[in-house]
């Protein structure tokens, strides 16, 4: 039978928090703008029938998804080797 290891607490200080939780709603929101973007767009099938606006306002969420996809695995991963 072993002996339980007692648990170590990993102090994780707010500043980290809210910038965590910041970038997950700028990356949600972004993700939902994309899917805002697909569901009331209007009728453009190709990216030629898209207004001007509908392409830049795409172009930024497909940005910002991204972008905030590989920023929660760079807060996680520095937060880990910490």
């Amino acid at each position: 039978m072993s002996v339980p290891q007692p648990q170590t607490v990993i102090n994780i200080p707010a500043s980290f928090k809210i910038v965590f939780i910041v970038v997950v709603c700028l990356t949600f929101s972004s993700f939902f703008g994309i899917a805002a973007l697909a569901i009331w767009g209007g009728d453009g099938k190709t990216e030629a029938d898209l207004s001007i606006f509908q392409r830049n306002f795409y172009s930024a969420c497909s940005f910002g998804w991204q972008s905030g996809i590989g920023a929660i695995l760079g807060l996680i991963g520095g937060k880990v080797t910490q």
